[in-house]
């Protein structure tokens, strides 16, 4: 009886709990408190939140669901979508309007030309009125428009807003990496005469970014004085949360060779190719007392070799040159623990892997290199001519990369199998497109151009160094006037003796020439290889470009860019 009479009691007494989670399940049955939602982050895809929106039965509810899936798919890129959802909104309660409202704000803003309507929706919003949650999208929409404007320090100090605001420690860390980003890429006299304006945190990132500009090209130095700025501001959110570009720097060692192994295909079919590679690669080394052990990849297994080499006490290896050998190595990488790697070519399965760097005369980087070079000469929409094949395709997609990041758009990518194909391209497409970047060989391109100056004679062309051979004649020069190509800084040298000696040595062919420039650079690039790998915006000036690494260590190019004047080629400003 007793147990009975304990048992009623508790049911009356769980009968209030389980009414309140029903009632919470029922959002409006009292009153909605499911739009309270919209005052913390939306940590869910759109996708679920579209689903949840075909689940629900309240309109209120389904407006809400309506908002956070718009919210989200910003931040996917899926602007129009979530515009899409904006414009069926109708009837909102306070609450819904007010994050109406930001997200109209930070659609502007993701656009990139509508900064007066982001910052006019965002002034028109009453602070108090936000929680945190929302603050800090205030605050990282403001850092947008700023950005839009190019002014990174207004950015930088809506950010600082932003972290003041932020609970989650994933987006605080990610606010720090992308507050960092925006400082490493403003020009160092924006940076040095910026004020902190009495602020400790602005103070902060200022003397960090100045340790950086002025430490880069001692990494030893860096790491010293990054070390002495965590001590000098223990309290700063990039002490906590220290950026994860810089968190190898800390620990930071100077490349020290005793010894380097080269390994080239030096006989059979790839002869040519790898003694050429191996002239560069000897009259960079000199005089360098550091001794080099040579291996002929075509005499002798990939793995043979590395066991060889780490017989040897090796601990730096230059190639292998044959992508099947670059391969094999990306897929027994435990095989070169221990040894610094620079392949001399990069396939289609590089990764990132510990101590490896992937290096060679990739048409990505060239590719690349035009997306940087288009978007610095003012052309906002360009079509992008590949010839349909492989090559085509990759060099085609690397182009879209780099647009994406810096046009947030894609790039027009078009196919060709023709050269008279590329005047089709040009039919219906936008007002402004007025420059072309082909991939071709230097009689088609001459085909294109004669077509294009018939029917578009306006559009700036320009292509790889696959149109630019030894065999291209004057009257070939004649009549490229105004075409933009790139290729290694190297032909920039003509009248040097190294060039003459070089061009001797090759019979002036170009693609040969190309291949000593990438010895030297290999030379060049194995002697800083922790630098590369752990300074980030580490440059060396060599032949066949400007060389940097991303995070994955491939070796960027960033190559010169001549131009056909008069039926000269001259060298112009990247």
């Amino acid at each position: 009886m007793s147990i009975l009479l304990q048992g009623g009691r508790f049911k009356k007494r769980l009968m209030p709990i389980l009414l309140s989670v029903a009632l919470a399940g029922c959002s409006n049955l009292f009153g909605s408190s499911f739009t309270q939602t919209l005052q913390r982050d939306a940590n869910a895809s759109s996708e679920f939140y579209m689903n949840k929106l075909g689940q629900a039965q309240d309109k209120e509810d389904q407006q809400t669901y309506k908002l956070l899936a718009a919210r989200v798919l910003i931040t996917e890129n899926k602007v129009p979508q979530a515009e899409e959802l904006l414009n069926e909104l109708v009837d909102l309660n306070e609450a819904q309007q007010l994050d109406r409202t930001l997200i109209e704000a930070r659609i502007a803003a993701a656009k990139g030309n509508n900064n007066d309507v982001a910052e006019g929706k965002l002034r028109a919003l009453d602070l108090t009125k936000l929680s945190p949650s929302q603050k800090s999208r205030y605050y990282e929409t403001f850092a947008q428009t700023a950005e839009n404007r190019k002014d990174v320090i207004e950015a930088v100090k809506a950010r600082i807003k932003m972290d003041e605001n932020l609970t989650d420690m994933q987006r605080r860390k990610d606010n720090v990496d992308k507050t960092w980003s925006l400082l490493r890429s403003a020009n160092t006299a924006v940076i040095n005469n910026a004020s902190d304006e009495g602020s400790v945190a602005l103070g902060g990132w200022l003397t960090l970014i100045k340790a950086y500009n002025d430490n880069i090209r001692q990494p030893v130095q860096l790491s010293q004085a990054l070390q002495s700025w965590k001590s000098a501001y223990p309290n700063h959110v990039a002490a906590t949360f220290f950026p994860k570009e810089l968190e190898s720097l800390l620990n930071f060692q100077q490349t020290n060779l005793a010894q380097i192994g080269l390994v080239l295909p030096l006989s059979g079919d790839g002869q040519i190719l790898g003694t050429t590679i191996q002239s560069g690669f000897n009259d960079a080394k000199g005089d360098s007392t550091i001794p080099v052990q040579v291996f002929d990849s075509s005499t002798t297994p990939i793995n043979d070799i590395i066991a060889q080499a780490k017989a040897s006490g090796i601990k730096a290896l230059v190639g292998p040159l044959l992508k099947q050998n670059v391969d094999a190595i990306i897929a027994n990488p435990s095989a070169v623990q221990g040894m610094d790697v620079l392949t001399l070519n990069a396939t289609a399965n590089t990764q990132a892997i510990n101590q490896v760097c992937y290096y060679g005369l990739s048409p990505e980087d060239e590719a690349e290199s035009a997306a940087n070079k288009m978007w610095k000469d003012g052309i906002r929409n360009p079509i992008v001519a590949m010839p349909q094949n492989d090559l085509g395709q990759r060099v085609g997609n690397a182009f879209n990369v780099r647009w994406q990041r810096l046009a947030g758009t894609d790039a027009n990518i078009r196919y060709y199998n023709l050269p008279a194909d590329i005047t089709y391209f040009f039919q219906g497409a936008p007002q402004d497109t007025a420059g072309l970047y082909v991939v071709s060989s230097p009689d088609e391109l001459a085909e294109i151009k004669g077509y294009l100056d018939t029917s578009n004679p306006n559009v700036r062309i320009y292509a790889s160094s696959r149109s630019n051979a030894a065999s291209n004649t004057p009257e070939y020069y004649a009549k490229m006037n105004g075409v933009q190509f790139s290729d290694i800084p190297f032909f920039k040298q003509s009248d040097s003796s190294q060039y003459q000696k070089v061009a001797g040595s090759t019979g002036g062919e170009f693609q040969l020439m190309r291949l000593y420039a990438m010895g030297s650079d290999a030379w060049l690039l194995i002697n800083h290889f922790n630098e590369l790998r752990q300074v980030p915006g580490y440059t060396l000036s060599g032949l066949t470009g400007q060389l940097s690494a991303d995070s994955n260590c491939d070796v960027d190019r960033d190559m010169t860019w001549y131009q056909v004047q008069d039926g000269n080629v001259v060298a112009v400003a990247n």
